[in-house]
């Protein structure tokens, strides 16, 4: 697993095929989030309680989306580039996760990885290297935006601002008509390795795209596919089987 991106999931606690129309929406979220995050701020000091207001009824249309996320299971593709836009990773694999904090990451291209938070601990598995590092949960999602995904108490929520961003539509080539509507997450609390975290979700309110901007101003991107809300949950999902052969660096 590319080393920038493990570092994002670690702090994770974290249906449609997406058409192009989706991937060009994400896009243009990405290249506007300076313009929005300078707007916003121009905004908050000529009207701090219309303000207040916009950001309070953003976290609660968004907990509410999240809040029927009880469980979701999507193919992805990734692609991760630097401050220069040049793409320096690309991965596809299988996202799953359950409310609350649990998750399972799994990547089939271009390696064979594999990433679990049962709840408690992070166990990132390296095949290549033959070792497995377990971290403390509590300790990897510090001030990540991300933990939002499945997080579920007030405490955690309060941590970060949240802003509606301006929806785009899907075209009729996209397979039918609807709205995308993107959610910016940012830390109140600066100094943590994500920036802002958008969530972007289509016209069924389903996630169907999540971009983090980094503090090195790399941009990760996923993009999902076949997407599940409603399945049978397997015992092993968030546990991890490690081989006698492996070295186990557990860091909690």
């Amino acid at each position: 697993m590319n080393k920038a991106v493990s570092v994002y999931l670690v702090g994770a606690l974290t249906t449609l095929s997406i058409g192009l129309s989706v991937k060009s929406a994400v896009a243009q979220n990405t290249a506007s989030s300076t313009t929005t995050q300078m707007a916003s701020a121009s905004q908050s000091a000529q009207s701090p309680s219309i303000n207040l207001e916009l950001k309070s009824s953003a976290r609660a249309s968004l907990q509410a989306l999240l809040g029927k996320m009880k469980q979701f299971r999507a193919g992805f593709e990734q692609t991760v580039v630097d401050a220069q836009q040049n793409v320096v990773h690309e991965a596809q694999g299988t996202l799953t996760m359950t409310r609350p904090n649990k998750l399972r990451w799994e990547t089939t291209f271009p390696d064979e990885t594999l990433l679990v938070a049962d709840g408690e601990a992070v166990w990132n598995v390296d095949t290549f290297v033959e070792q497995v590092t377990v971290l403390s949960q509590d300790n990897a999602v510090k001030d990540n935006p991300i933990v939002l995904l499945t997080a579920t108490d007030e405490a955690t929520w309060a941590k970060f601002s949240i802003s509606e961003l301006k929806s785009a539509s899907l075209s009729e080539g996209a397979g039918s008509k609807g709205v995308l509507r993107s959610y910016q997450i940012t830390p109140k609390e600066e100094g943590g390795q994500i920036v802002t975290l958008t969530l972007t979700f289509n016209q069924d309110n389903e996630l169907a795209s999540l971009n983090m901007l980094d503090a090195q101003q790399q941009i990760s991107t996923l993009v999902f596919n076949n997407i599940e809300t409603r399945f049978p949950v397997a015992a092993d999902t968030f546990s991890v089987e490690i081989p006698d052969s492996y070295i186990v660096d557990d860091q909690r």
